[in-house]
């Protein structure tokens, strides 16, 4: 069957698989967390919704 890659968009030959490699599946996990951290970056509220347990 063949599937598209979430990272590189390219097709590929497998079955329950997002990626068509352990390098853009890696690539796909530091991606996403350069994101959360850039968008948390500046944002002190959810800090203190942290803090005071919400």
């Amino acid at each position: 069957m063949k599937l598209i890659c979430m990272h590189c968009s390219k097709p590929f030959e497998g079955e329950n698989t997002k990626f068509c490699s352990q390098g853009c599946r890696d690539s796909h996990i530091v991606a996403l967390e350069r994101k959360i951290r850039e968008i948390v970056e500046n944002d002190t509220t959810h800090v203190k919704k942290f803090s005071q347990g919400y």
